[in-house]
């Protein structure tokens, strides 16, 4: 009798299991009670909702309730139920395992790592649930904005799947007016910060895989009929303003109407088929420059719709080896950063950090900063324009890729094109960046070929580059000759050293240099060919002396003390007819250790002299962003009593403290190097 029930009481579970309309197993396929069940769960709107700053929408930030589900019971259809609506029991016989009342509070936007010490090494599946109430007006549409949540996020509103966004970073949105209720609307994010083989990034990174809503969570409303989106930009012939705005609604022929008082501008366009309107206006307006960030006031109207922004013009491309800021050379003097305030872990989510962070770039001298290696809150941009910063912005494509993997290849071309989408006004920005140090196949070349395609037909108006890594092997190779003709006439190296050194150039044969002589690097990547500026990563005084140390059979001590020699001796070159871009040098330093050898402040500026000294003299060398502001998080970096898990590169470290190197930048930056003049 008890093994009939028990299968009875199984036959009835799956079959409510299978009558879930969630539940996504085949139609003849009986699912397994204990096995996590897959969501059919539709995809946010295809396009970036811009200008919504302008809309004055209802903030979701604040304070929300977190579940952690490392084992992904919380998903709905499977035999724990689902945490995708809050309940509570409606009486003392009901079997609830979860409740979002009696959860701990977390902060939005923010990352969960930091603000829960027991989730900072935490990579798996949290739940986030908050309630808002909406005064729901007539002929309007609400949208639910996220700027972005960090890696696989699952939106639910009212118990509905409503939309799933993979990638993180990036703004998407979703149209949520028919699951809207006057009070108590219950909102549920699933998300999950495990990164993988064919994530984008990988799960191995150089930084930290901040989790959870990272960004700004709003409630949006839009008339019926509303305007998309909207590209603003200077032609090439700095003489007219173009526009392309996007609308959802309306009909062939209603018209759009843009506005900027201060340039007395107001023309009127018609909407396409497609839903889209394009203007080209005469004007000439005050260019935005890093020394004067002159920003206009930009209206658009259709229909019962009205957006603005605040708008600079300027105009970004290269002539030969040179970089052209409104048709004049300039050398971007530049730091490269990552998304962490100072003085505090986690993400840096708000303009107010980001003002932080930025001033005291600023105080370094710069005129631009890499926004290596993901995108940054749409605050970033904005305060750069302000500042009269330049901005280099990326995508996460990061090391070893799944070049091959269809849906890898999905994710990265949604990242670049919503950033763009987001992106597109701001004068600040003038570089897209599709990668960082991706290792040469011919699978690497179609991905990042289409990338780059796709950048080109979103936006001609900037330029697009790679952090390349050159073929390391070869430069070791050339690097190690050299070392070996200068050790030969060096004191540093002792007797032993010496004879091994001519060792290394007898192996050359008739190609071992000569003591004393230059070396050239040319970076060669073929990805070369495709982008505008040839940008390099290079750790001459850092990493190279710890490949070459036991490779050549000679001291460390030997190798980087030569190797700060040597540095000033090498220039930097391509083999294209492009401007170069260094885009990371640096060395780590233990803030306030001072003396001789590696992770001091002095071993530091050392390398910062050497550098300096080298790419002074290479001409082809048009700007740089050494690696990096400020100390940051990284899982890559433990050594106890140093690094404890942040890499040390920074010029300053996690609270703000300045190292000399920051000093021998700044008198850099302060000097005649960027006159182009």
């Amino acid at each position: 009798m008890g093994k009939h029930l028990g299968t009875l009481i199984w036959a009835v579970l799956l079959s409510m299991l299978a009558a879930n309309p969630l539940w996504a197993a085949e139609e003849d396929e009986e699912p397994a009670p204990f096995v996590t069940p897959e969501l059919v769960v539709p995809e946010p709107a295809s396009a970036v909702m811009g200008w919504v700053d302008s809309r004055e929408p209802q903030s979701l930030n604040g304070s929300w309730k977190l579940l952690v589900d490392p084992m992904q019971v919380g998903t709905p259809g499977g035999f724990f139920g689902g945490w995708a609506t809050t309940r509570t029991p409606v009486d003392a016989f009901q079997l609830l395992e979860y409740s979002y009342p009696d959860a701990a509070d977390i902060r939005v936007p923010g990352d969960f790592n930091t603000q829960r010490q027991e989730l900072f090494f935490y990579r798996d599946t949290v739940w986030y649930q908050r309630n808002f109430n909406v005064e729901a007006e007539a002929d309007t549409r609400y949208h639910l904005w996220f700027g972005g949540a960090n890696f696989d996020a699952t939106v639910f509103l009212n118990g509905a799947p409503v939309a799933r966004h993979k990638g993180g970073y990036v703004p998407f949105s979703v149209d949520v007016t028919a699951h809207l209720q006057p009070e108590g609307n219950d909102l549920v994010i699933r998300i999950n910060n495990r990164l993988g083989d064919d994530t984008v990034p990988t799960g191995r990174t150089d930084w930290w895989p901040y989790g959870g809503l990272t960004r700004d969570v709003m409630l949006v409303a839009t008339p019926e009929q509303y305007i998309v989106n909207a590209k603003v930009v200077l032609n090439n012939d700095r003489n007219a303003i173009t526009a392309e705005v996007a609308t959802e609604g309306f009909a062939a022929g209603d018209e759009v109407t843009v506005v900027i008082p201060q340039l007395d501008i107001s023309q009127t366009a018609r909407i396409s088929d497609n839903g889209d309107a394009q203007l080209s206006i005469p004007a000439q307006p005050e260019l935005w420059h890093p020394d004067a960030p002159k920003l206009y006031r930009v209206e658009l109207a259709a229909g019962d719709d009205r957006v603005s922004d605040q708008i600079g013009f300027r105009t970004i491309e290269t002539s030969g080896t040179t970089i052209m800021l409104n048709g004049e050379p300039i050398k971007f003097k530049g730091i490269s950063t990552h998304e962490e305030p100072i003085g505090r872990d986690g993400v840096a989510y708000s303009e107010a950090d980001m003002r932080v962070l930025f001033n005291e770039a600023k105080n370094l001298g710069v005129n631009f900063v890499r926004a290596a290696h993901y995108p940054y809150s749409r605050h970033a941009a904005r305060v750069a324009d302000e500042m009269g910063i330049l901005l280099w912005e990326e995508v996460p494509i990061y090391w070893n890729i799944a070049w091959e993997n269809a849906d890898t290849l999905a994710i990265a071309r949604d990242q670049i094109s919503r950033l763009i989408e987001r992106d597109w006004n701001r004068a600040s920005v003038v570089i897209w960046s599709v990668a960082n140090e991706t290792p040469y196949s011919e699978s690497r070349m179609k991905f990042l070929g289409r990338l780059i395609d796709d950048v080109r037909e979103l936006d001609d108006s900037r330029l697009v580059s790679a952090a390349l890594l050159g073929d390391t092997r070869r430069e070791l190779k050339h690097v190690a000759a050299h070392l070996a003709a200068h050790g030969q006439g060096s004191d540093i190296a002792s007797d032993e050293e010496k004879a091994i050194f001519q060792g290394v150039l007898a192996a050359a044969g008739e190609a071992a240099p000569e003591p004393g002589s230059s070396f050239t690097l040319v970076i060669d990547d073929p990805l070369g060919e495709l982008v505008d500026i040839v940008s390099y990563n290079e750790y001459f005084g850092w990493y190279y002396a710890r490949a070459l140390a036991p490779q050549m059979g000679v001291s460390e001590q030997t190798i980087r003390k030569l190797m700060l020699q040597f540095i000033p001796q090498v220039t930097m070159s391509t083999a294209f007819g492009k401007p170069m871009f260094i885009s990371e040098f640096g060395a780590g330093a233990k803030a306030g250790k001072r003396g001789e050898g590696v992770w001091t402040e002095d071993y530091q500026a050392a390398v910062y002299r050497a550098q300096i000294a080298m790419l002074s003299h290479s001409p082809q060398v048009q700007g740089m962003t050494p690696w990096i502001l400020k100390d940051f998080r990284a899982m890559l970096r433990s050594l106890p009593g140093i690094q404890d898990y942040r890499n040390r590169k920074g010029l300053i470290d996690q609270n703000g403290r300045r190292k000399q190197a920051f000093y021998v930048l700044r008198d850099f930056y302060n000097g005649p190097w960027a006159d182009t003049h």
